[in-house]
């Protein structure tokens, strides 16, 4: 009996625990179902319209004279005159005297090569003389035969002659030689080192001092073999430098002047050489060493795309926007890429919108909410 009790008890608790559990299930809350907002991409397009675009070649270089020349003395002598600015940095014009030898050797050699130059000149008005004399005294004489050199004198006369023309060279290279006393400045120069000083003796040859141009220079400037490509001296001569100095920036222009049409073997580079002028600014700051960026004007492409670099997904994709806002990839060639630009000269059509804005994970046919510049206008 006891037992019976013990089974309609555990029968009675199960029945009581299936009912709570029904009345739990029967009774629980209903989640309410959202469906997310859909948060598309905002990104920026270009309309393709081809034009003409100008290739710029960014490229440095170093500042370097035209012209570097060691000063050297062609006759020797004492230094009696040296000039107060031949010092390092010191600018002289052109023609200048920058240094003197005494002279007076060469102006008694001078002296002597007029004497003797008067002589000879003597001698040739005697032997004229002479000769001519001679003639009439054939003509007298000779019975109509021809007369011979030797009566003429001739080679006597052209004696004479050949020392006027010595001693006129003779006078000339004295002259020439007094003038050397006398050391100029060959063209516009500065001071680039001096080797003599006062009183000095110098020999024929002896370096005093280097000189360079002091408002003409020079600037190599090494470009890519493909940007070589892209460089015409008839039509793209032009050249912009500029540098920044403790915050202020300075430009100048320049032109092209040549290639060294070579490639540099460590660099794969070849190199442009540039002028570069300051005659007219005077600006202290270009001057031989300074380091000077530089933009080269190269050659003009006709119907072609210039798009931002951030355009170009991996080697050579954009995205474009198609009518219903989805985006698709497409590939393009690619004339030239910098820093910032990129000349494209295929694979756009015009008129087509070209997503300008990075769009992260972007797949195919992913839709795009296209930015439109006219509502913040308005």
């Amino acid at each position: 009996m006891k037992k019976w009790a013990q089974i309609a008890s555990v029968l009675v608790v199960g029945l009581i625990g299936l009912l709570v559990f029904y009345s739990l299930i029967v009774t629980k809350p209903v989640a309410e179902t959202v469906r997310g907002e859909v948060v598309l991409s905002t990104v920026k397009v270009w309309i393709a319209e081809p034009s003409e675009h100008q290739v710029i070649i960014e490229t440095q270089g170093i500042v370097e004279p035209v012209h570097v020349t060691d000063l050297s003395s062609e006759v020797g002598g004492r230094v009696k005159f040296l000039s107060a600015g031949f010092e390092v940095g010191q600018r002289f014009k052109e023609g200048q005297v920058i240094l003197e030898i005494d002279s007076s050797d060469y102006e008694a050699i001078q002296a002597k090569a007029n004497s003797d130059l008067a002589e000879a000149k003597l001698s040739l008005i005697k032997e004229r003389a002479l000769s001519e004399q001679a003639l009439r005294d054939w003509e007298a004489l000779g019975k109509g035969k021809d007369p011979n050199d030797l009566v003429l004198r001739k080679p006597q006369l052209e004696t004479a002659l050949a020392r006027v023309i010595a001693a006129k060279a003779g006078l000339e290279k004295s002259e020439r030689d007094l003038e050397r006393t006398k050391i100029r400045s060959p063209y516009e120069s500065k001071i680039k080192k001096t080797n003599v000083e006062l009183g000095s003796l110098l020999i024929p040859g002896i370096i005093i001092g280097s000189i360079y141009s002091a408002d003409k220079y020079e600037i190599r400037l090494p470009i890519s073999i493909s940007d070589y490509d892209f460089v015409e001296f008839d039509f793209s001569s032009e050249v912009n430098f500029h540098t920044e100095i403790a915050g202020a920036q300075y430009k100048w222009k320049g032109q092209l002047l040549r290639t060294e049409s070579q490639v540099d073997r460590s660099s794969q580079s070849i190199f442009l050489v540039a002028s570069i002028e300051n005659s007219k600014l005077k600006n202290k700051f270009l001057v031989p060493g300074i380091y000077l960026k530089a933009e080269v004007f190269g050659k003009r492409i006709k119907d072609t795309y210039s798009i931002p670099r951030g355009a170009i997904i991996g080697k050579n994709k954009i995205i474009i926007a198609l009518e219903d806002d989805t985006i698709s990839f497409k590939e393009v060639a690619i004339i030239r890429s910098s820093r910032d630009r990129v000349i494209i000269g295929e694979g756009i059509l015009r008129g087509e919108r070209i997503v300008t804005t990075p769009i992260p994970n972007a797949i195919e046919g992913m839709k795009v909410n296209i930015y439109d510049e006219s509502v913040l206008s308005d």
